[in-house]
């Protein structure tokens, strides 16, 4: 980088485009994601082991790549004489989407266990309702509501330490 005066703020971006993850298993994978997130096909070119999976409502795809595949990731322009950057590898903790309300996050909670996907069920992490799992790589998932909203106390009520309210 140089330091041609200040950057701009808030950058051209509008939105996440696409997460591409490099699996051992492209058609159990999206079988999978499928399942676990509600994913439709998109997309896809079994020849070079890849497909495309879309949350309509989201607007969010995942392009699952053959693990090892010779071609260059889809999209990323490569100079002549270089080859493909390859993936880090082990450097992606979890990927997290949000969810409406725990509510939902409940009943999904049931769907995936109906369907026969693991899951430890929800639970709260930082106050937020979460429901954590795993893909078939390992690729930990997680589905996440917003807190709940503290119920608000009228006015007159006993505060929660046990104190009364003088009239």
């Amino acid at each position: 980088m140089t330091d041609d005066g200040p950057l701009p703020t808030g950058g051209p971006m509008t939105g996440l485009s696409h997460v591409q993850l490099s699996v051992s298993d492209v058609a159990a994978s999206a079988e999978w994601y499928t399942a676990a997130l509600g994913l439709e096909s998109y997309a896809a070119d079994p020849d070079i082991g890849y497909v495309a999976l879309r949350h309509r409502v989201a607007r969010v795809v995942f392009v699952l790549t053959a693990r090892g595949r010779a071609e260059p990731p889809t999209g990323i322009a490569v100079p002549a004489g270089e080859s493909a950057p390859q993936p880090a590898g082990g450097s992606l903790d979890h990927l997290a989407f949000a969810v409406p309300d725990g509510a939902d996050l409940e009943e999904w909670a049931g769907h995936l266990t109906r369907i026969g996907i693991d899951h430890p069920g929800v639970v709260s992490e930082n106050g937020h309702p979460s429901l954590q799992q795993r893909d078939p790589d390992g690729i930990a998932i997680e589905l996440v509501a917003p807190r709940a909203p503290s119920p608000r106390r009228p006015p007159d009520a006993p505060a929660a330490t046990g104190q009364t309210v003088a009239r």
